[in-house]
This record gives C-alpha cells, structure tokens and sequence, in this order.
C-alpha cells in the first residue's frame, strides 16, 4: 500500500491560525490545495466543516497556539 504524501500548509497559513484570538486549543483542518482552513472544537468537527466546501478534499489538522494537533507520549517500559 503507498502511503499519500500530504502537502504542509505554508508558513503563512499557520501563522495567521495560530495567531486567532480566542481560539487557542481549538482544531483547524486546511485543505492542502487551496490552504483555505476550517475551525472546529475537535478533528470531527474541523473536518465536518471542511467537508462541506471540499467533499472530497484532503486536509492537514493543526491545533491553534501548538506546533501539532496531537502528541503521542510513550509510556510502554521496554525489556
């Protein structure tokens, strides 16, 4: 199986989305081609939003105020 290559948002777009006032912590997904972002509480609705202008887009998800949407800590004791 090939995985999809997705393209990064320029620095643009990801300054202007970590800059909104009042909504840090809240999800946006971008849609890669035209970089037109959608805000949400959560990814399902960052992604419900987009959906509805880009049905069959692909999106990059960040969280505003962060340098990603989600953090994956590993906490399994390796023998």
């Amino acid at each position: 199986m090939k995985l999809l290559e997705i393209k990064k948002p320029s620095e643009d777009i990801i300054s202007q989305v970590n800059s909104l006032d009042g909504e840090k912590g809240k999800i946006v997904a971008i849609e890669t081609e035209t970089e037109e972002w959608f805000l949400g509480e959560n990814v399902i609705t960052a992604l419900k939003n987009a959906r509805s202008k880009f049905p069959n887009g692909i999106f990059y998800f960040t969280r505003v105020g962060y340098p990603a949407a989600h953090e994956h800590k590993d906490d399994v004791k390796r023998l």
